[in-house]
């Protein structure tokens, strides 16, 4: 299993699981945001999506020397938590009304991209494995006919 596929699909398991967190919050009334079930989803959903940068982190420099290689695989997720802060702040900045959505807005957000990426990613790899090109049958001359 190449490294694309493996972060392609846990970005859609990371997407699955926060996607699962929020709507276990919209089901107990935003009562229970952090506890129990809840917090499990959020850590899993993070490892998850960790996974997933560390592979797009590696793969855009597959062909590197290999410490920079660990240097990238590093530097993507950090970008990935500091770009999900900024976001966080802004949407906070917008959504002016208090409640459990608005804390939950961001996660939301990166769910949603987390999963569009990880479908077009698994189905991209599908599709081009089922489109590379097949060995001819190797057989006698006879065999033409």
């Amino acid at each position: 299993m190449n490294v694309n596929k493996v972060g392609y699909i846990a970005a859609l398991v990371g997407g699955a699981v926060w996607s699962a967190k929020v709507a276990l919050i919209w089901g107990n009334g935003g009562q229970n945001t952090s506890d129990g079930l809840v917090a499990v989803a959020y850590f899993l959903g993070l490892a998850a999506l960790l996974v997933a940068f560390l592979a797009a982190g590696y793969s855009v420099v597959t062909t590197a020397p290999i410490w920079l290689r660990a240097v990238v695989s590093i530097a993507v997720p950090l970008l990935g938590w500091v770009l999900f802060t900024i976001m966080d702040d802004a949407v906070k900045g917008v959504y002016s009304s208090e409640g459990w959505l608005r804390d939950e807005l961001a996660i939301l957000i990166t769910a949603s991209m987390a999963l569009v990426v990880g479908v077009v990613g698994v189905v991209g790899v599908i599709r081009s494995r089922d489109s590379e090109p097949r060995a001819p049958h190797v057989g006698g001359h006879r065999a033409v006919h």
